[in-house]
């Protein structure tokens, strides 16, 4: 008998996420130029933008799947989606991190949205930093690995 849950259905629906996220990130950016926004990294940036956009989406949506798996509710699993929205707020997005007040400094430096921010910046603003795309693919690396770990976990203790 078949079961929904598994690592067939699970991983589909990751690379659903992903190949969604590549379209929706490339149409953001490409509906941006005519107003002016113009990538500083050239078409290599904009590449990398897209794919560091479409993973961090991958990455979130498989721990929206996690929780679904373990809670094994709709509501839970909806309701765990408002952890992830105000980390939008603890990060340098609307303030450079130098001017943030000491205590909003430290959440944007513990939070990995942050990082993820501040890589696709400097691609759009100054080109390709080593530093911003180093800790922004640090984290990508981080997360996803423990992201595939726990649910692969997950599904394995699914009854």
């Amino acid at each position: 008998m078949a079961t929904s849950v598994g690592p067939n259905r699970t991983g589909r629906r990751l690379i659903a996420e992903f190949v969604k996220s590549l379209v929706i990130s490339s149409a953001l950016i490409l509906v941006s130029l005519p107003f002016g926004i113009r990538v500083e990294s050239g078409v290599l940036g904009f590449i990398v933008i897209v794919v560091m956009m479409a993973l961090w989406a991958t990455i979130f949506s498989g721990f929206m799947q996690l929780i679904a798996l373990k809670s094994r509710s709709a509501a839970a699993t909806q309701s765990a989606s408002m952890i992830f929205f105000p980390l939008l707020f603890l990060t340098p997005s609307f303030v450079p991190r130098n001017l943030l007040t000491r205590p909003m400094e430290i959440a944007a430096t513990l939070n990995p949205v942050t990082y993820i921010m501040e890589g696709a910046r400097s691609l759009i603003l100054e080109g390709f930093d080593p530093a911003a795309m180093g800790r922004a693919l640090l984290v990508l690396a981080i997360t996803g690995a423990l992201m595939l770990l726990l649910t692969a976990r997950a599904i394995r203790n699914y009854d």
